[in-house]
């Protein structure tokens, strides 16, 4: 096979862009009575972004056939912004180590922090031989993680790798084709007396097939020489286009994770499964859904349709250090809808979470949802009414303290409302219940945004809210 000289390309390559590249703010005023106190108060806000470019997002890279080295660095799009703390300094290289002692270059501002961590990064660094590569960028040697996709926080819910990402330094090889991949990867540890000569290695390979249009399969395994730990993992994803708009994804993972009997006198034994299906009608946006109690970037990756997602971690061993949880094995379900724009100016979506314990114990519960609509007044004038709710079942505080996160959003009240507290009489409050209604009006005043909401305290708590109803709050924002 003969070599091909290479060559290296400079059109993506990163330039000076000094400019300012995003300047925004907005500042607002809340009005709020407290329904059950009688007692009444202002709220300010504000909120100001300045960014300032300094370099572009680019790459330099070498490109070539036969056999040929190819190396790619990544130039990140390097900026100032605001919002940083007095502890920002630049940063410079002296001799081997990295200090802040930079004098006058000393970054010192509260207000400002850089951004790009450092500017560039190698993406890749890989001899070629025809179809077959061999890489020598560091990385980690593990396989399995498999998160179907979801109609809200999309691909944030299944299982995770099957062993710890602890060999990161060593070489990669592997075989790529329009059909079918494979990838092996050989690694060290660090050691922390001898630095990188700690005998400590491990070994992944994983193979990706796709000879069904639509269809991806990946099957892995991993073996750490010096724990005596094996790992596999396989999962498979179908994609069904009904359509230019509608796509049926049906998706399975499975990992096992096994340690040796002997190493640090345990016998370790993990399997996990995940499954999803997704029923959907446009394409996944790095967005929340905009509604009540799914308006936050805790609730973000949607994706128009209608899904669900279960898995189960740990299924074979209650109190597995090494692999999967620590708490035991859990049958958790994940159902989630979001309307998209499906139905012109109406906007609707629902998040819950079962969890059932497989080793004894309560099932826990958690929904959250809301929906608004769009309702043109004029070719400027726009009401937005909208509702809220999110509910957390009856179980014990520990298991639901956990599912809480899983209803998004602030609903407005005191810490007093918090799952895990105590009535009056004592009794722990292992129930939350939430109501939120309220509208937006927007294009009376140019740039200006005026809302109404009433938001419930817990509704569920017993004694501790009994006859109570929670606050109205009447807000005026204004935003660049």
């Amino acid at each position: 096979m003969a070599a091909a000289a290479a060559a290296f390309t400079f059109a993506d390559e990163p330039v000076a862009d000094l400019k300012v590249a995003e300047l925004s703010g907005n500042a607002s005023v809340t009005w709020g009575v407290d329904l059950d106190t009688g007692k009444t108060g202002f709220k300010n806000t504000e909120e100001a972004k300045l960014k300032v470019n300094f370099t572009n997002e680019g790459t330099k890279k070498t490109e070539g056939e036969g056999i040929w080295a190819e190396i790619e660095v990544k130039g990140k799009q390097l900026y100032v912004k605001n919002g940083g703390a007095n502890t920002g300094n630049l940063k410079a290289k002296v001799g081997d180590d990295y200090t802040n002692d930079l004098g006058a270059f000393k970054w010192t501002s509260d207000n400002a922090s850089f951004d790009g961590s450092g500017g560039a990064s190698v993406e890749k660094a890989q001899l070629h031989f025809g179809p077959v590569y061999l890489g020598v960028r560091s990385g980690n040697t593990q396989v399995g993680e498999f998160k179907p996709q979801n109609a809200v926080r999309s691909s944030n819910e299944g299982i995770g790798n099957v062993q710890a990402p602890d060999h990161s330094q060593g070489i990669v090889a592997g075989y790529s084709s329009n059909l079918f991949a494979i990838d092996v990867d050989f690694r060290s540890a660090k050691a922390a007396t001898y630095n990188w000569y700690g005998n400590d290695y491990g070994a992944a390979a994983e193979a990706t097939l796709k000879f069904v249009p639509g269809l991806e399969i990946k099957a892995g395994a991993d073996y750490q020489f010096d724990a005596k730990a094996l790992g596999v993992g396989a999962s498979a994803k179908y994609t069904l286009a009904m359509g230019d708009t509608f796509k049926l994804i049906p998706s399975v993972g499975y990992t096992m994770g096994y340690r040796e009997d002997g190493y640090n006198n345990t016998a370790d034994l993990g399997m996990n499964l995940a499954a999803g299906v997704l029923f959907s009608w446009g394409a996944e946006a790095d967005a929340n859904t905009g509604v009540y109690y799914l308006d936050n970037d805790n609730a973000k990756k949607v994706t128009p349709g209608v899904g669900a997602v279960v898995y189960i971690n740990n299924m074979t061993n209650t109190a597995n250090t090494y692999v999967g949880s620590t708490t035991g094995p859990k049958l958790v379900i994940v159902p989630s809808f979001y309307s998209g724009e499906i139905v012109p100016n109406l906007t609707a979506a629902a998040l819950a979470e079962i969890d059932a314990p497989l080793n004894g114990g309560d099932v826990a519960f958690a929904v959250a949802g809301g929906l608004k609509y769009n309702l043109k007044i004029n070719d400027s004038v726009t009401i937005t009414p909208q509702a809220g709710v999110r509910f957390n079942s009856n179980t014990t505080a520990t298991s639901l303290a956990s599912l809480k996160g899983k209803c998004y959003g602030d609903n407005g009240q005191f810490d007093s409302d918090a799952v895990g507290t105590h009535d009056k009489d004592g009794n722990t409050i292992n129930t939350l219940l939430n109501v939120k209604i309220g509208a937006d009006v927007s294009g009376l005043i140019n740039n200006t945004t005026f809302s109404l909401d009433w938001t419930s305290r817990n509704l569920t708590s017993g004694k501790q809210n009994e006859g109570q109803v929670g606050t109205i709050n009447l807000k005026c924002k204004i935003a660049l």
